[in-house]
């Protein structure tokens, strides 16, 4: 490639990272009139640069392997797909070592919210809602809905979420677009301007037939010092309960860890 395609590169970066020149130049330790260089192809850059800049900022690894690329040097970012042996054994890994040892409902999802491993109360969850393919479709799903005694409040909570979600992948978008169109959440601005005091978290109050009511949260997180496109992309998301009067029936519900 050209090193006008490795500037054009470096300057759409920079500039979702909302970074001037000066501001990238510092961090980097460099000049901003050769940082000016590189972005218009007047110098070349080096693979030692090229470094320098993707350690120096947060950059997905995607975006790292591109500068690279696009320089015309081998990328040290291998770009794997889902069904890489690498990508599989990390999810083989997050699976035997978390969601193993996890007594309530775990689960491993990917950017759009698709469900790539679960834990055995997991799958339990799952197959009360019909075997929904991700977790979107089971909050959002026709059974689940009319369980949830807090409705209102619980849905504006999750409203918020998916929000978030939907920025970076589209069928969270179509997902919630849809819900929207439906009216499944034409009651949150109502309830958000009627509460005086939003507490630190909102529980899901869900009551299942010949079961107490299970109060319950989730939990989500990702894996550190990952280095590839796919992988960083993973949520573990395990649910909470919040009390003993919900953890005891949840664990008898959903049987325990694998």
């Amino acid at each position: 490639m050209t090193n006008q395609s490795f500037g054009s590169a470096l300057k759409s970066i920079r500039q979702d990272l909302r970074l001037s020149q000066e501001a990238l130049a510092d961090v980097v330790g460099t000049t901003q009139r050769h940082l000016s260089f590189l972005e218009t192809g007047r110098s070349t850059p080096t693979r030692s640069m090229i470094a320098r800049i993707v350690t120096s900022v947060r950059l997905p690894s995607a975006n790292r392997a591109l500068l690279f690329e696009a320089a015309g040097f081998r990328s040290p970012y291998p770009q794997r797909k889902l069904d890489d042996a690498d990508v599989q054994g990390t999810l083989d890994l997050i699976t035997s070592q978390l969601l193993r040892h996890w007594p309530f409902p775990g689960f491993v999802v990917d950017n759009d919210w698709n469900f790539l491993r679960a834990n055995t109360p997991g799958q339990r969850m799952i197959n009360m809602f019909d075997g929904v393919s991700n977790m979107h479709a089971l909050f959002l799903s026709q059974k689940f809905q009319p369980l949830v005694t807090n409705w209102e409040a619980a849905s504006a909570s999750f409203y918020t979420r998916i929000q978030e979600v939907a920025q970076r992948s589209k069928p969270v978008r179509d997902a919630l677009d849809a819900a929207i169109s439906d009216g499944r959440f034409e009651h949150v601005p109502r309830f958000l301007a009627g509460t005086e005091n939003v507490p630190i978290y909102v529980p899901i109050i869900v009551q299942i037939p010949d079961q107490p009511p299970l109060r319950f949260t989730s939990l989500h997180g990702r894996l550190v010092s990952v280095h590839d496109a796919v992988a960083e992309r993973f949520e573990v998301e395990l649910m909470v309960p919040l009390d003993e009067n919900s953890e005891v029936p949840m664990h008898a519900l959903f049987g325990g860890a694998m």
